[in-house]
């Protein structure tokens, strides 16, 4: 569910698929990823992530893998923007919400910024298009006002990587340049 008080629509290339989950007496089964379906992320790096309540991770933006994530238990909030220039959805923001009893996955294309805060703890899975490369992550402060995100918390617990953030004025400059020496002086994907 995209939050209240967010745009209604999502950035162009973010996807969001409901998951359906086959529960028993035993627990359950849900099927997160199938190379058949049209996510735009072909897999080739899997990561699970435990997180503690009241935890934010990012907000970051990668210039080439794909993210393909669905939470396995808990709750948490996913902060989306776009910072490709040639996007049609160049600026746009939301938050969704997802919960593990009503599995969803999200997909993240390459140029959309995003955080994930988890106001309960959670594990969440995550495959990448690429593998992960620390200098391909660009990190910009959480609450910059830019991103357009009001997350539910003004004290959330970060990294000490994602406290020392830039700015946003930074983090589009450095994104920016990664982006032309990635793709050329077009930001189309």
């Amino acid at each position: 569910m995209i939050m209240d008080g967010a745009s209604t629509a999502l950035p162009e290339g973010v996807r969001l698929y409901s998951l359906t989950p086959h529960r028993d007496a035993r627990g359950s089964v849900v099927e997160l990823y199938r190379e058949t379906w049209e996510l735009g992320c072909r897999a080739v790096q899997f990561n699970a992530l435990i997180s503690a309540a009241g935890v934010l991770r990012g907000v970051h933006v990668h210039v080439r893998h794909v993210d393909h994530m669905a939470l396995l238990s808990g709750r948490m909030v996913v902060g989306l923007h776009d910072m490709r220039p040639a996007s049609p959805t160049v600026g746009a923001s939301c938050l969704l919400e997802l919960d593990a009893d009503a599995p969803r996955a999200v997909v993240v294309p390459p140029g959309v910024a995003h955080g994930m805060y988890f106001p309960v703890a959670s594990v969440l899975t995550y495959g990448l298009s690429h593998p992960w490369e620390p200098g391909e992550e660009i990190g910009c402060r959480w609450d910059s006002k830019e991103l357009g995100l009001a997350w539910p918390t003004s004290t959330p617990v970060l990294s000490e990587r994602d406290a020392a953030a830039p700015g946003y004025a930074d983090s589009v400059a450095a994104f920016g340049r990664a982006w032309a020496a990635q793709y050329g002086t077009s930001a189309d994907l």
